[in-house]
């Protein structure tokens, strides 16, 4: 896709040249109205500050096109203006041009993340500023796995009427995202089967939240929607990038030249189940040497364990449960760094792991950025990161551009932001119908057209 470029004196000096801030091309057919709207919104959302005169220059529209589209935004409430643009202090020459910037709390999406032990949630407006973030845990209930589903739905839509109340304005939320692990069906009402939450097979997940909250729900993997949400918060286009979250599962997000790759399913990214270890141990997938199954928490756990006895790693302090995973590994990167020569090695060896399937995918994908985020960072995070960047040091493209590695910067509730974010873009730039009386009966898919 052709890009245009938003002057750098309007969006803030000193950003490095490779991330000068673009936009992307529109079109001055008749009948793509709505493919422009979505394109001029885009600008003013990525760049507050900027003019029409700017956006016309970037986009290729011509400035009465892009004059229409703003008068349409600002009358939907959608865009507002801000003072005449200057520069260096003194008045432009000729008439004034005015700033646009999206108005505050004009649109909003609530975005849900299902975790083992508990549901984050985040209230996000069109802007991408985060109103308002809420985690909810869920009860352990032992021996009661056809009851999780239902005891992690109603939590769910107690935080989502939470985060609503606060904002002032429910009309304005366009609906729910919601992230989980995979695999997804999305045949038919959108069905989960996260292998890594108990209970959930064949899940409804989509039908159950729009009945119990009365809004149009969108359905992602949690980590692509990490990647949407790093993706839609960014001021740069043209983007290609690989989202690695760790958290009591592994996945990956890829994003190429700003289009997430979801596959023939929906499923892609599954990184978690690239096989690292033929002869390995079982992973919940039904096969054997998964990247999940080698470097994951639960696993970077339980070979410790096995290495200095069950009854040494109590007494180091981990308790050695399904719902302890994540803590325990957290109590391993305290002992590594403490100098626990075992914790150490079991972490490295996972790191390592990570390292070797990110390789792969950025040789077969061609990325530019490896994004690392999720619970399982917390203590382990600069391991990974290094480990990473070391295996990239034999990249095929090495000499041809580097590849960043750094930590994404929503933190853990990623996944729930970036469903949000999901909402917001499908809700804005595939239609502008209900755009101020959102259809509630309506559920959103990522891969299908809204219905």
């Amino acid at each position: 896709m052709i890009l245009g470029t938003i002057p750098t004196r309007l969006v803030g000096a000193g950003v490095a040249e490779r991330e000068e801030a673009r936009v992307r091309r529109g079109t001055n057919l008749p009948w793509v109205g709505d493919y422009n709207q979505a394109v001029v919104l885009d600008g003013v959302r990525r760049h507050p500050g900027t003019s029409r005169t700017d956006l016309a220059l970037a986009t290729g529209l011509t400035l009465q096109t892009v004059s229409n589209i703003v008068r349409r935004l600002l009358e939907r409430g959608l865009v507002a203006e801000g003072e005449p643009l200057s520069r260096n202090g003194s008045r432009v020459g000729g008439k004034p041009r005015t700033a646009l910037a999206v108005r505050s709390g004009a649109a909003l999406a609530v975005g849900v993340q299902f975790e083992r032990e508990h549901v984050d949630a985040v209230l996000l407006d069109l802007s991408g500023e985060v109103l308002a973030a809420d985690r909810e845990p869920l009860p352990d209930l032992p021996g009661s796995r056809e009851r999780a589903v239902e005891v992690a739905v109603t939590h769910a839509t107690g935080v989502v009427r939470r985060l609503i109340d606060t904002c002032g304005s429910p009309d304005a939320v366009l609906g729910v995202g919601v992230a989980v692990p995979g695999p997804l069906d999305f045949a038919g009402p959108v069905r989960s089967s996260a292998i890594n939450l108990p209970g959930w097979r064949g899940v409804a997940i989509a039908d159950m939240l729009a009945a119990s909250t009365g809004l149009p729900v969108l359905v992602e993997n949690d980590a692509t929607a990490a990647a949407v949400g790093d993706l839609w918060r960014s001021r740069r286009v043209g983007r290609s990038f690989l989202y690695v979250h760790v958290g009591a599962g592994i996945g990956g997000g890829v994003v190429v030249r700003d289009e997430v790759l979801r596959g023939e399913s929906g499923n892609a990214g599954e990184i978690g189940h690239v096989v690292v270890e033929p002869d390995g141990p079982a992973c919940s997938c039904g096969a054997g040497g998964c990247l999940e199954a080698v470097a994951a928490p639960a696993a970077v756990v339980r070979r410790y364990a096995e290495r200095v006895g069950v009854a040494a790693a109590r007494r180091a302090g981990l308790r050695l449960a399904e719902r302890s995973v994540l803590d325990d590994h957290d109590r391993l990167g305290v002992r590594a760094a403490a100098g626990d020569e075992a914790a150490g090695q079991e972490l490295q060896t996972a790191a390592r792991a990570i390292g070797r399937v990110v390789l792969g995918v950025v040789n077969v994908v061609d990325v530019s950025e490896v994004v690392l985020g999720g619970s399982g960072l917390r203590h382990a995070g600069e391991r990974i990161r290094d480990a990473v960047r070391a295996a990239l040091g034999v990249a095929m493209t090495r000499e041809v551009h580097p590849v960043e590695v750094r930590f994404s910067d929503a933190g853990e509730q990623a996944g729930a932001l970036g469903a949000a974010s999901a909402v917001l873009h499908e809700a804005l730039s595939s239609t502008w119908v209900g755009v101020h009386v959102p259809a509630r009966e309506i559920v959103i898919s990522p891969v299908a057209p809204v219905h």
